[in-house]
């Protein structure tokens, strides 16, 4: 791999000026699979973040693709954040939509006071619920049901 400028300003007149010498002399653009490939790969672009106007297009072009694998990596190392509990989720929609629990209990055809008690996660979601409330709020049932 070639080493680079350390000098921001003139990063990307540090690079070859056409894709196949990119490719060959700074880094291969091609799916990353460990650490050290990363890591590789992060070395190569780092240093031209935020020089992508002086780029012609065949470095803007490598630049994309690579900072893209990158991203790809990292997405699929990144740890799904756990899923809120579905009184909360309920609770953040009916804020959402300036409704109070009586109010969810009237959009579900239930006494008022079996609203706080599905805020509560006391009373859980018939079928019917779930669909009133993915018509009402234009979410997938599925919103509804995961916990």
């Amino acid at each position: 791999m070639k080493t680079l400028t350390k000098t921001k300003a003139t990063a990307s007149q540090a690079l070859p000026a056409d894709y196949g010498a990119l490719c060959r002399d700074v880094w291969l653009p091609r799916p990353i699979r460990d650490k050290l490939e990363y890591q590789n790969a992060l070395a190569a672009i780092e240093p031209l973040w935020g020089h992508e106007k002086t780029m012609n297009r065949d470095q803007a072009d490598w630049f994309a693709l690579v900072a893209d694998l990158v991203a790809q990596y990292e997405d699929s190392k990144a740890k799904p954040a756990p899923a809120l509990p579905l009184a909360r989720r309920l609770a953040g929609l009916l804020e959402a939509h300036s409704m109070a629990a009586a109010d969810l209990a009237r959009l579900l055809g239930l006494y008022a006071s079996m609203g706080s008690k599905i805020i509560n996660g006391t009373r859980q979601l018939t079928a019917a619920h779930v669909r009133a409330l993915s018509e009402h709020f234009g979410l997938s049932a599925d919103y509804f049901l995961a916990d």
